[in-house]
């Protein structure tokens, strides 16, 4: 009951003020109906505290966030259920969620009566303008008398974390296959069938070690062959993500670098769905997931991807692109083209596909045509395409650049 009165709102503060100078002035002018109507003044702020009191606010509340991670540009889903614990109804609540400025307003919501052990579903929208990790909470409840007199506020300690991911689109089920290598499915199945000692063999050439001499082959051959150092296809792969602010245009959600981030996403996720083992890394050489394999691989590069800065940096320092496949998602601009044109001679057997982001379609800083970069890749050795401002966009490169690989024959 005391917190009750504590909780006077203005107006019920003034009606008590009122009933005060009316009870004084009736006392003093012995006027008995001045006197009643004092009394009724000062009686209705007692009786709307009594009753906000009988609610005890034992009451509990939960948030579901949908989708679990939710991204960038895109609008998520909250549903908040607020359980009635007590035993008796409560009176009319205000729900007050308190939502960062990056994903909203903060939400009012009002409530009707809840009945004893009831509960209520009110849900609101998630509006996620900037990747992040973000807070939502705390929770502030409000008993509110029918009058307006008396205001009774819980604060909920909880709060619901929210994590706005780089946007994923769906790829095409492409086959990247190992057999540029002499390895894969179709390399172990001939393997099988004619065992390791014919393991590709290749002529022989000045310095090479006599001891790797193939004698079958060169016995059918009639001149000295060798077995060729293969090295097995492990289903490794580096997602490279361009992260250099000074070569990308745009703000917020539709910028160039968002969509750069969506690539690389969308394709380590892709591969991660697939059985490949990948590492993460940026441009500027830094190294944001060194392994990641499976659902909790996924889990760990969204995260990295949702919190990752971008780097002021011109200048590509290359975080090593070691592994059997390398993505980039890239700006389009010549610095870029000339390192990667330089890295794809990197080793015989290595396979390539770039995501060029057309960054001169945002007005970005010495920007170039996707297209002219993309030439520039594939006479290089690379698979690419261009990525432009579409919603659908990523998808669509990915199927050119996975198509004119399975066209090429590689």
């Amino acid at each position: 009951m005391k917190n009750a009165l504590r909780g006077l709102t203005f107006r019920g503060k003034g009606l008590i003020a009122v009933g005060l100078g009316l009870g004084v002035g009736a006392l003093i002018s012995e006027q008995r109906d001045l006197l009643r109507i004092a009394i009724l003044l000062l009686a209705l702020p007692c009786v709307s505290a009594f009753l906000v009191a009988r609610t005890h606010f034992r009451l509990g509340a939960e948030r579901t966030v949908t989708p679990p991670h939710v991204p960038v540009g895109t609008i998520g889903e909250v549903q908040l259920t607020v359980t009635n614990m007590s035993r008796t109804r409560t009176g009319t609540l205000l729900l007050s969620d308190a939502v960062p400025r990056a994903l909203g307003r903060p939400v009012t919501r009002v409530l009707e009566r809840v009945e004893a052990g009831g509960s209520r579903i009110t849900t609101y929208p998630l509006e996620a303008a900037r990747r992040g990790r973000y807070e939502l909470g705390p929770l502030s409840i409000t008993a509110v008398d029918p009058f307006g007199l008396v205001r009774l506020t819980r604060t909920f300690r909880t709060t619901t974390p929210v994590l706005v991911v780089p946007q994923v689109e769906a790829l095409a089920d492409a086959v990247i296959a190992a057999d540029h290598r002499g390895r894969g499915d179709g390399a172990a199945v001939a393997l099988a069938a004619r065992g390791d000692d014919d393991v590709v063999p290749r002529e022989y050439r000045h310095g090479d070690d006599l001891r790797r001499i193939h004698w079958r082959a060169s016995a059918r051959l009639d001149e000295l062959m060798v077995r060729r150092e293969e090295v097995p296809w492990t289903n490794r792969a580096t997602v490279l993500i361009d992260l250099r602010t000074p070569r990308h245009g745009g703000e917020g959600a539709t910028s160039s670098l968002e969509r750069t981030l969506s690539a690389g996403a969308s394709a380590a996720v892709h591969l991660l769905r697939h059985g490949w083992t990948i590492r993460v890394a940026t441009t500027d050489g830094r190294v944001l997931v060194p392994t990641a394999s499976g659902p909790v691989g996924e889990a760990e590069v969204l995260t990295s991807l949702a919190l990752v800065e971008a780097s002021p940096a011109v200048d590509i320092t290359s975080p090593g692109l070691r592994d059997d496949l390398v993505i980039a998602a890239v700006a389009s601009d010549a610095r870029m083209t000339s390192a990667l044109s330089g890295r794809a001679a990197r080793s015989s057997g290595q396979l390539g596909i770039a995501l060029v982001v057309d960054t001169a379609a945002w007005f970005a800083p010495e920007a170039q045509p996707a297209d002219e970069t993309c030439a520039a890749l594939r006479a290089a050795g690379w698979q690419a395409a261009g990525v432009t401002a579409r919603p659908d966009a990523v998808a669509s490169a990915w199927l050119a650049a996975t198509g004119e690989l399975q066209g090429s024959g590689r």
